[in-house]
């Protein structure tokens, strides 16, 4: 590795929320994230707080199964944060899991992280040089030990930490009676706060909020940390104040179609990426189907803007998660096999464009094309609503590395051939800029590699 790059561990993709000051704070959180399921299936924990004692419950599995009506009832606090969580690997370890818990003499905090530590590789060997022990490797277990060993008060600890992280992170950090929430500088990974009956709600997406009677809402900025106490609420920024890049694929995939950025929903822009495709075809089909579900949005805008038909072509089963988050190749091909059909009534004999939000390493996309021609469709012309994804994701986001990205080892005809469909074509990039409400992230498209001005 060349020198002054930085070195990381890769991290898995994970949805964050959390409660402050309210009755019944664990069923609050636990409908919040709920909202946030999508983002992940592999387990999920919580830490609730009821002003004397800090108690974590954690656990591999969706969110029902994990806390279930009996677990509830024994975790009651006026506090509590949580986290979802996607693995980016065959991992069975519930010190990986978050909340971490951190006991200490000058008292117990919990925290849970959502996002990507590019430097962590650095700093765990040196703590690890000091004769710290890692019971895991998730980057929260790095942050709560980087906050714990400094000097000071927590405040203090806290702030001294995040000089020393470099990367793209939020996280919620909580002691009996205290929170505290921060998203790092370069604002790629989300982090909102709204106000709810005399307390706060915190989230990575505001789907979490939608169904609570919220007063107001707003993101935290990039470099924003807020300080919940008793007595009042304090905001700071505590490094340089960045330009704000949210990374572009909350629009394009991982984002709840409701959710809202810069007050523009999710649904609006990825409608607007359907409708620029469909300005640029060159090819004749009869009917449009979407890949279900984070694709119908821009489906249906295609449809619209080429007069064309839109059909419920592929059905998918609603009680298997999304195959994209499976941790291994194999688990995510029988997701696949399993998850989706084709209906042959609507697309027998047609010609269809088959409209997908976006193409990683091509696995769905295949199965879905497979499954039409199978049903009988005469040709599948793919239509991606966002530009090709031709490098890994440093943030904390896509799992892939480089040479399994569908777009970076094949040409579009020979993407075309593997997929065994008609054609293909991407959005381009000038295309994707002008559907987007502000400035993002889209370094997996560009093939970009510095952060904050540090070769990676």
């Amino acid at each position: 590795m060349e020198s002054g790059s930085l070195r990381m561990n890769k991290q898995s993709l994970s949805g964050i929320a959390g409660v402050f000051h309210a009755e019944q704070s664990e069923r609050i959180l636990y409908y919040m994230m709920h909202s946030l399921q999508h983002l992940g299936q592999d387990g999920c924990g919580m830490a609730i707080a009821d002003g004397s004692h800090v108690m974590v419950e954690k656990n591999h599995g969706l969110l029902a199964e994990v806390f279930k009506e009996d677990v509830l009832s024994k975790n009651t606090g006026i506090s509590a944060v949580g986290h979802v969580r996607m693995s980016m690997y065959l991992d069975e370890a519930l010190e990986n899991l978050q909340p971490i818990m951190v006991r200490a003499h000058q008292g117990h905090f919990a925290i849970v992280v959502s996002g990507s530590i590019l430097n962590a590789r650095e700093l765990q060997e040196e703590m690890e040089a000091d004769g710290l022990i890692f019971q895991g490797n998730s980057d929260a277990e790095l942050i709560a030990h980087l906050i714990q060993f400094n000097h000071g008060h927590l405040f203090e600890k806290i702030l001294s930490a995040t000089k020393r992280l470099v990367g793209s992170y939020t996280f919620l950090l909580m002691t009996k009676n205290t929170m505290y929430a921060y998203r790092s500088s370069d604002g790629i990974h989300p982090l909102f706060l709204a106000s709810y009956k005399g307390g706060y709600l915190l989230a990575s997406e505001t789907s979490a909020f939608s169904m609570f009677d919220v007063e107001e809402f707003r993101s935290l900025e990039a470099g924003e940390l807020i300080r919940f106490g008793k007595e009042d609420v304090r905001s700071f920024f505590l490094n340089d104040r960045a330009q704000e890049r949210l990374c572009a694929m909350e629009f394009v995939y991982y984002a709840r179609m409701d959710s809202l950025f810069e007050n523009v929903s999710v649904h609006t822009v990825r409608k607007k990426t359907g409708a620029m495709l469909a300005r640029q075809e060159r090819v004749d089909a009869d009917l449009v189907v979407a890949a279900p579900d984070t694709a119908t949005s821009a489906a249906m805008a295609f449809a619209s803007v080429l007069k064309k038909p839109y059909e419920i072509g592929l059905v998918k089963n609603r009680y298997i998660g999304s195959t994209y988050i499976y941790p291994s190749s194999v688990q995510r091909m029988q997701g696949i096999k399993t998850r989706f059909n084709a209906v042959s009534s609507i697309v027998k004999g047609k010609r269809v464009y088959l409209v997908d939000d976006s193409l990683i390493k091509g696995f769905t996309a295949k199965r879905l094309c497979q499954l039409l021609k199978e049903a009988g469709a005469k040709e599948v012309h793919l239509r991606i609503a966002s530009p090709r994804i031709v490098s890994e994701c440093w943030y904390g986001f896509e799992e892939a590395d480089h040479d399994e990205l569908a777009a970076n080892v094949y040409s579009d005809d020979e993407l075309a051939k593997w997929l065994n469909v008609d054609s293909v074509r991407f959005l381009e990039l000038e295309e994707f800029d002008a559907c987007l409400p502000m400035d993002c992230c889209q370094a997996c498209m560009r093939k970009e590699r510095e952060h904050c001005g540090r070769k990676i």
